[in-house]
């Protein structure tokens, strides 16, 4: 389901990387890539997940996002460090897919397979081959990119980068909570219960789906608390482990804009499940999706780990064709609905119209066989 985002009514604003003065970072090369190739950065996972604070951090240590950036609001007023390109491009392709960005649906991800074309993967290579000119360490941050992992690393193989997958973790709780607070505040109970039920199954689904796509891949998991708690200690992990190279020294004793940046009153959002009223199975199966990605922040990955997550991509494809068969009535009734209203607006204006257009006739035609294809589809 649909809901307003963090990014979709705001301005735009140019914003370069901030230079901080200092000697490059003080770790070796463990990938052999530096100097070599120009690298890439998704910053991924669902949002509200303290992408926005790893991203700006990352930007003031000399890793370049490409202007024109969505501008600060309400709901993140330090700065969001998404490419207003990147997420306008990225809601387009999602829309057409008709799929959302926090889709909870496990089918997303083979609706978005059918909307890949020819001309995304051209217009996205071209605009990454732009905005990486003159820049050897670029990072992209938007939460839709869980949907397109596939497309950016093509364009990045296209155009010769290193491409490279930094997921921010944080507990589904807190992810909705912050939703909510930000983007959802509403007075009714029931309302907010099935907000929150819809978005952690969002959320599963998504974490699910971020951890598949970029499976095999350069990869590092990092819990928000983790960031909060020690950005430089947490910074030098994704430098060393990704191969990065900083224009600061993450030194104890070197001031940096960033103690400022990020700090304790980011974790303004404490929401616990006890506020959210979701459903046991869904509580459960969300406490084990993020019991396993803490599992990839500590140890890395593994063939134990990979089965661990696939079982519970099983687990939750029944429990939403479980949740969608138990409603299956009540999409049906809004479908027939929906699809009578059209037909009788079609029809008022077909009778309005004196010369009696055959397309009108037509449209409520292929109204009616979309709606018998709906219904087939849903069991009915």
């Amino acid at each position: 389901m649909p809901e307003p985002t963090a990014t979709a009514d705001t301005d735009q604003q140019t914003s370069e990387p901030r230079p901080t003065n200092g000697p490059v970072g003080d770790a070796g090369d463990p990938t052999g890539r530096r100097g070599r190739h120009q690298s890439l950065l998704m910053v991924t996972g669902p949002g509200r997940s303290g992408t926005s604070a790893v991203t700006g951090a990352l930007n003031q240590l000399g890793i370049h996002v490409p202007p024109v950036l969505v501008k600060p609001n309400r709901s993140n007023n330090r700065g969001f460090f998404e490419t207003r390109w990147v997420v306008d491009f990225q809601r387009k392709v999602l829309e057409k897919a008709h799929t959302y960005e926090f889709d909870a649906d496990p089918q997303a991800v083979e609706r978005m397979a059918k909307a890949d074309s020819q001309r995304n993967r051209e217009q996205l290579t071209n605009w990454l081959r732009s905005a990486v000119r003159g820049h050897q360490q670029v990072v992209i941050k938007d939460p839709r990119s869980v949907w397109l992992d596939d497309l950016w690393a093509g364009a990045a193989d296209t155009i010769g980068l290193t491409i490279s997958f930094l997921t921010m973790l944080r507990h589904p709780a807190e992810v909705v909570g912050s939703r909510q607070t930000y983007y959802a505040s509403t007075d009714d109970e029931r309302k907010a219960r099935d907000y929150a039920i819809s978005k952690v199954a969002g959320w599963i689904n998504v974490s699910l789906i971020n951890e598949r796509q970029t499976r095999g891949r350069s990869r590092v998991f990092l819990r928000y608390t983790d960031l909060l708690d020690d950005w430089r200690t947490a910074l030098g992990g994704i430098r060393d482990r990704l191969g990065l190279e900083f224009n600061a020294s993450l030194d104890p004793g070197t001031p940096s804009p960033i103690d400022d940046f990020i700090s304790p009153e980011l974790h303004r959002i404490r929401t616990g499940w006890d506020d959210l009223g979701v459903p046991e199975p869904l509580r459960e199966l969300a406490d084990e999706v993020w019991a396993a990605c803490e599992r990839l922040a500590d140890d890395g990955e593994s063939a134990e780990l990979e089965a661990v997550f696939d079982a519970l991509s099983r687990r939750y494809e029944r429990l939403y064709r479980d949740a969608a068969a138990i409603t299956i009535d009540t999409t049906a009734s809004a479908v027939s609905r929906a699809v009578a209203r059209v037909t009788r607006s079609l029809q008022q204006q077909q009778t309005r119209d004196s010369a009696k257009s055959p397309s009108i006739g037509r449209a409520v035609a292929l109204g009616r066989r979309a709606a018998r294809r709906v219904r087939r589809r849903i069991g009915r």
